[in-house]
């Protein structure tokens, strides 16, 4: 099991998380960072997102919360690319998403 850690690490991860998916739905919006205001602000997410994960770091073990970072951000970025643009996965796809899903639970038990 995984060591404690103050809430305040957990509510970084969360920030640094939804900070990275604003930044991919933003550099979809950007077109290729053809239009400015979206790269801009994606940038700029992107990077605010760096900064609170590396504050979730202080508390949080660097495996644990990478993984958490990365999975989550990829599995809700996936979710928001059906819902907002249209996008489909094949059951490859799923599959893929449900395994990230099953590794990030996996590292709460490592």
């Amino acid at each position: 099991m995984l060591p404690e850690f103050a809430p305040i690490h957990l509510l970084y991860l969360a920030i640094a998380i939804v900070l990275e998916i604003a930044a991919n739905v933003l550099m979809k919006q950007s077109h290729g960072f053809a239009r400015k205001p979206p790269a801009v602000a994606a940038i700029a997410c992107a990077l605010a997102a760096f900064t609170a994960l590396s504050y979730a770091v202080e508390g949080i073990q660097l495996s644990v919360a990478y993984g958490v970072w990365g999975g989550v951000g990829l599995i809700a970025t996936a979710v928001l690319g059906i819902a907002m643009f249209g996008e489909r996965l094949r059951p490859k796809g799923w599959l893929g998403l449900a395994l990230i899903m099953g590794g990030v639970i996996l590292l709460k038990f490592a």
